[in-house]
């Protein structure tokens, strides 16, 4: 189960604590504070994406792809029940400026329920679980839950960004 929840209201240790009291394991999967390019503050060191030896073949096939034609990547971890991966595709991606901007990406949509071993390789504990993969083959963001187009979109134009060169040594001056 996933559990959002207004920090105003309540902490996480308590509402950890009300989970266990009521007999429950709780596990926190995603940072209760956002971070990242939709909001402005810095995320975690891009992590290198794994490619599992074992993956799919329309998988291994679409990650090749997007490397050999240097886009970035996009993986969205959902599953037919799930609301908010709907919501997230049928709203969010088929947004007018975020489908345009997704036409620059490679899109992988992984079904968690039939590809359960994929979702454990990348360390999916619930979904909608979205990964947003440079040319470099870095994580540099990643989005647990829905979202609107707006910051989806500055999510895509962060991972679309070329990585910019080191600048040029400039000659010694004097002799």
């Amino acid at each position: 189960m996933t559990l959002t929840y207004d920090p105003k209201q309540s902490t996480l240790e308590k509402l950890g604590e009300t989970i266990t009291n009521l007999g429950y394991t709780v596990e926190v999967v995603a940072n209760p504070k956002p971070e990242g390019p939709a909001t402005g503050k810095p995320a975690a060191k891009p992590q290198q994406m794994p490619v599992p030896k074992n993956a799919p073949e329309f998988f291994t096939a679409a990650i090749t792809k997007a490397r050999a034609a240097g886009k970035p990547i996009v993986i969205d971890f959902w599953a037919e029940w799930c609301g908010p991966c709907k919501q997230l595709k049928k709203i969010t991606m088929a947004e007018t400026k975020v489908a345009k901007a997704l036409e620059g990406v490679e899109l992988i949509f992984v079904d968690l329920d039939k590809h359960p071993k994929l979702a454990e390789a990348f360390g999916v504990k619930s979904i909608p679980d979205v990964f947003f993969i440079n040319t470099e083959g870095l994580v540099v963001d990643r989005l647990r839950k829905f979202e609107e187009a707006k910051p989806f979109l500055e999510r895509l134009k962060t991972v679309s960004k070329k990585p910019t060169p080191p600048p040029a040594k400039q000659p010694a001056k004097g002799k």
